[in-house]
């Protein structure tokens, strides 16, 4: 064994064997790298892609435009290479040409562009029906429109508000334009505790039936002012002799020029006051003519009176 590993023709047939077998082993491995780089990139592959954005082509400042779905789906079929970058950039458009069309119910077919004609494209839905409808203006009054109103202290009033500016300019199909019932500014009044100054309120667009309207609207928002007052009423007020004059002291009469005051509070507590019982003016300690203020008595319920003093004239005979 020592001899043949000495020997020199021993030592080349083992490297040749060792050459043979190292060439065979990268041949090999080459050909099953290029086999499968073929493949690869020529296999075919398919991708559906939703949700893609329907770009519409028409004359928008003649026109108005409904029944277009806002979404389509795109599937792309062919070689793998092509249809990987088309799927991940979705660098493409899919859009509908109305130019050239005019008022009226039309089917019109997608189309694409920005897509390789390396592959084969299909569009879902392929056509869509669109009704195009010349576009009007109208302008409409403001009105206000409360929020939470039923929130707001029975004890407070809304008064009547204003609307900077007072018109709003309502933009659409004829068809919906003649639609429109209302113009409404909203305002929030559920906390409100004092008047409401320079509310920046959106403008909604509404039916007869209360629903809200696809149209344009210009401003889209406008200043409210809301003036807010306590709930009142005035009610009738009387005055009437308390305890017995001094002796030898007769009290002619005892009278208020106030014929009414002013009562403040919630609502339901107000309802049922018509008027004041009658106030009590002591005349105990009257021996001539006076005037003496009398506190006016808060009725239950009630949050204050206007005026809270009455002015009494007491006349004595002379």
């Amino acid at each position: 064994m020592d001899n043949w590993l000495k020997s020199v023709w021993f030592i080349r047939i083992i490297s040749l064997i060792l050459a043979g077998l190292l060439w065979i082993t990268v041949n090999v491995d080459n050909n099953m790298d290029s086999d499968s780089l073929f493949f690869n990139e020529n296999s075919s592959d398919m991708e559906t892609m939703d949700n893609i954005p329907l770009e519409i082509r028409f004359d928008s400042e003649e026109y108005v435009v409904s029944g277009l779905p806002q979404e389509v789906s795109v599937t792309v079929e062919g070689q793998a290479s092509v249809v990987t970058p088309v799927v991940r950039q979705k660098n493409f458009t899919v859009f509908v040409d109305l130019n050239g069309l005019g008022p009226g119910v039309h089917e019109v077919s997608l189309q694409h562009s920005g897509i390789s004609n390396q592959l084969s494209v299909s569009l879902k839905p392929k056509t869509i029906e669109v009704t195009i409808e010349e576009k009007v203006s109208e302008d409409f009054e403001v009105k206000v429109d409360y929020l939470n109103e039923s929130r707001l202290g029975s004890e407070l009033v809304l008064e009547e508000p204003t609307v900077q500016p007072e018109m709003a300019t309502i933009t659409g199909s004829s068809s919906v334009v003649d639609r429109v019932a209302s113009v409404k500014a909203v305002v929030d009044v559920g906390s409100a505790q004092s008047s409401l100054e320079d509310v920046e309120a959106p403008v909604k667009v509404y039916d007869e039936q209360g629903n809200e309207l696809n149209v344009l609207v210009d401003p889209t928002t406008v200043i409210v002012n809301v003036p807010l007052s306590k709930r009142k009423k005035e009610v009738p007020v009387q005055v009437t002799p308390k305890g017995g004059a001094p002796e030898g002291v007769v009290v002619n009469s005892v009278t208020t020029s106030t014929e009414t005051v002013t009562l403040y509070g919630p609502e339901d507590v107000l309802a049922v006051i018509n008027k004041l019982e009658e106030i009590p003016v002591d005349i105990t300690e009257v021996t001539e003519d006076q005037t003496q203020e009398v506190e006016i008595p808060v009725p239950n319920g009630v949050t204050s009176v206007e005026p809270e003093k009455l002015e009494v004239e007491i006349d004595v005979e002379d």
